[in-house]
């Protein structure tokens, strides 16, 4: 009688914390997003989606169905995860818009009225 033997693929993290990568590659994926930044704040959104498909491939990260990847700004902790756009909770603070991911959301809701 046979045995069925079942492999898993490696599971590709939803999201990357730039610290936990080699310091010339977090250095390259944060002068990429910036770039990035630059070109959305252009309204150059193919420039911007190449250049975060060039972060998900340098990361590892799993490809966010939107493709477009946030950095986490927030200022209660400065975690600088780099995750899934969808899931950003965003706010104010004056004139300048901040970016939480999920979990400093979930931990540390900020609206910029603190």
């Amino acid at each position: 009688m046979g045995h069925a033997v079942m492999t898993h693929a490696p599971t590709q993290p939803s999201e990357i914390h730039p610290h936990h990568l080699a310091a010339p590659i977090a250095d390259q994926v944060n002068e990429l997003l910036d770039q990035a930044d630059q070109y959305a704040d252009h309204h150059e959104l193919t420039a911007s989606a190449l250049i975060h498909a060039q972060v998900i491939r340098l990361t590892g990260i799993r490809p966010p169905a939107s493709g477009e990847l946030a950095r986490c700004t927030c200022q209660a902790c400065y975690c600088s995860c780099i995750f899934d756009a969808a899931k950003a909770h965003t706010y104010l603070d004056g004139t300048v818009e901040f970016v939480q991911c999920i979990r400093c959301a979930d931990e540390h809701p900020l609206t910029g009225d603190e």
